[in-house]
């Protein structure tokens, strides 16, 4: 297979599922302007959105193309390191002390950091969402409550009105 570039794996799979390139950028959750681009050569997707056209695309060429595009991603992203299982517990990589094994994981650290605080920002987010709608929920039975004493104030007003006017006719 010759060497396929991200731009030509993009363009032939989306020609292979039929879509244009605004569709394809709603069924990535991205913008045209950007899959003009990786069809262009600008610039290249990401791995997710790489993930998730994979996803959308059915078996054959196109899809080995584009498995193949996104292991040199993954690769080109963070190599995986060869690791022995010795080598964990004596703190070396493959390259020493801090070769290769030893950049990737300070890579990986920096990237579990960013999502733990990514996730405490998120439920942060959620626990302010769940006051809220228990202030919501705790507002409408108040004004449910409100409206049943509204109702039973105007059903009792509107019983002796209708008695004093049934007597008059009397």
């Amino acid at each position: 297979m010759e060497s396929m570039t991200a731009a030509k794996v993009v363009r032939r799979v989306r020609k292979r599922i039929e879509v244009s390139q605004e569709g394809l950028a709603r069924l990535l959750n991205a913008t045209k302007g950007a899959v003009q681009h990786w069809e262009r050569g600008r610039n290249n997707p990401d791995l997710a959105r790489l993930n998730a056209l994979r996803q959308l695309c059915p078996p054959g060429a196109e899809r080995k193309e584009l498995d193949a595009l996104i292991k040199q991603t993954q690769s080109r992203l963070a190599p995986l390191p060869d690791i022995k299982p010795g080598d964990l517990a004596k703190g070396e990589g493959a390259g020493g002390a801090m070769g290769i094994a030893g950049g990737s994981f300070i890579y990986l650290r920096r990237e579990n950091h960013k999502l733990q605080r990514q996730v405490a920002r998120l439920e942060a987010l959620v626990q302010r969402r769940t006051e809220q709608l228990r202030i919501l929920e705790d507002l409408a039975t108040e004004l449910q409550r409100e409206m049943a004493k509204l109702k039973a104030g105007q059903g009792a007003t509107l019983a002796p009105a209708a008695s004093a006017a049934t007597a008059t006719q009397d």
